[in-house]
């Protein structure tokens, strides 16, 4: 029976191999006229949804590192719309929740029958963990019931599981060029988006709940609103992609590249000056201060730069500080700390009362609102998941930032058995991880792709490891075998 099975098979094989092309072009046309029924139907939005998530469900099956870089680069514009409901009390499938979802079981599936080498764990993987638990004890008891434990998961863990998907997948310096580049695009195209926005006025892809204030109250001056749905949110996606374009243009000896990488960079360069936010242009300062303290090749463009900006200053100083810009944002009265201190302390005063597990998600309102507070909001995510989590959360938060920074440091002393990073890149990360920590001490995160940039990038840059090469003990054997010479 098994040399009947045996013999037909081949012939089976290879009908099927000629008959692939064939069942391919039925099965998109098939999927064609049902997209087209469902477009023209009242399951117009189900049948986007579908359509679209299905598109990333087998891009990941076929390749699941591809699959995390385009959900990570479209994410911002896609994820609004491709959307599944299931019904009222469900939780809507949204497409982060299934990419993450997917991702994170294939890797455990084939991990788990030994298709994938996993990555040991570490410390940092612990700590996640802790603050996994930490952040989702407050999500129950937040201002929204159950939808805040939604947000929980989508703001916080969802990061995390790109941690976890980078370093398993990522195993190659090729794959981590590749996760780099998806980040600086993500950094180009929110440049670009605020040049449009700035100037025609048009928003597009605006998140819910934003606010319906067009410009500064204090100035003439547009707030971005699309996309990001903030100047903050702006702000901080392009400080974590300034690094990254340094990097590739310092690296690449093409003439013709190296003129692609500064445009690259000046475009960025504009939209950071379009958030016209004084934490943004001070972290642009600490990013571009840092990576010329250890990148040595990047210290000589710091001071080219440096000497070049300071003289365009010096020539049209008078223009600058009489401008609306200068006037209105930079040399306000009503500076940055002093219109968020009171927000701290109060913030401060909450924790006080429930200083281990927090008061929940977003409570912070409500606690203000009951005390006759005028601040509402507490501008500062540490503070934020402080007085929502507790020290529960706020520990190992921030001793995830800080033990990234370490990792960061043992690459950059070349400590690490395996490490895809050089001293270059720690460098770089270091300027990427300390813009991140500048921009979210000042405002919270209300967009769950600034903390999954980090978080990827950490996972690829400084927690994945070169795929071993595995050898058969009886390969190694015959390989040190050594044939007599015959005369």
């Amino acid at each position: 029976m098994m040399s009947m099975v045996r013999r037909v098979m081949p012939g089976v094989r290879s009908r099927l191999s000629w008959a692939r092309e064939y069942i391919l072009a039925l099965v998109a046309s098939v999927m064609g006229v049902g997209l087209g029924f469902g477009l023209s139907s009242r399951f117009q939005a189900l049948a986007v949804g579908l359509y679209g998530i299905g598109t990333y469900c087998l891009l990941i099956v076929i390749d699941p590192l591809k699959g995390l870089i385009l959900w990570l680069v479209t994410q911002p514009l896609f994820d609004k719309h491709l959307n599944i409901s299931l019904g009222a009390g469900i939780p809507d499938l949204s497409l982060t929740r299934f990419c993450m979802a997917l991702i994170t079981v294939l890797l455990l599936a084939r991990t788990a029958t030994r298709q994938h080498p996993a990555q040991p764990i570490t410390r940092f993987d612990v700590v996640a963990l802790l603050f996994m638990v930490g952040i989702l004890q407050c999500g129950y008891r937040g201002s929204r019931g159950l939808l805040s434990l939604q947000k929980v998961f989508d703001l916080y863990c969802v990061p995390i599981l790109c941690y976890f998907a980078a370093k398993n997948l990522v195993t190659s310096r090729r794959a981590m060029h590749l996760v780099l580049y998806a980040v600086l695009f993500m950094a180009v195209y929110t440049a670009i988006y605020a040049i449009y926005e700035t100037t025609t006025g048009n928003v597009l892809l605006k998140p819910e709940n934003t606010s319906s204030y067009d410009f500064y109250t204090d100035a003439n001056l547009r707030i971005l609103r699309g996309i990001w749905g903030s100047n903050e949110g702006f702000g901080r996606i392009l400080v974590m992609g300034l690094p990254i374009g340094f990097y590739f243009y310092l690296r690449t000896p093409s003439a013709a590249r190296k003129v692609f990488w500064a445009i690259c960079l000046g475009v960025v360069f504009v939209g950071l000056f379009l958030t016209y936010k004084r934490i943004a242009w001070l972290s642009t300062l600490t990013v571009v201060f840092i990576m010329q303290l250890f990148y040595p090749q990047f210290r000589r463009l710091f001071i080219v730069l440096f000497i070049v900006v300071g003289v365009a200053l010096a020539l049209n100083w008078t223009d600058i500080s009489t401008s609306n810009v200068y006037v209105n944002r930079i040399n306000s009265k009503r500076s940055t700390v002093e219109h968020r201190t009171g927000g701290w302390e109060h913030a401060l005063e909450f924790w006080r009362y429930r200083p281990l597990l927090g008061h929940g998600l977003h409570q912070y309102k409500n606690l203000a609102r009951a005390a006759g507070y005028e601040d509402l909001t507490v501008e500062s995510e540490y503070l934020h998941i402080l007085v929502s989590a507790g020290l529960a959360g706020f520990l190992p938060y921030v001793g995830l930032l800080l033990l990234m920074g370490y990792e960061g440091f043992q690459h950059y002393r070349g400590r690490v058995e395996g490490g895809l990073a050089d001293r270059d890149l720690a460098a770089v990360f270091w300027a990427i991880l300390s813009g991140y920590a500048l921009t979210t001490a000042t405002a919270i995160i209300t967009n769950l792709m600034v903390p999954a940039v980090l978080f990827t990038v950490a996972g690829a840059v400084i927690y994945a490891r070169r795929e071993a090469v595995v050898t058969r003990p009886e390969l190694e054997q015959r390989s040190t075998t050594t044939v007599p010479l015959v005369s």
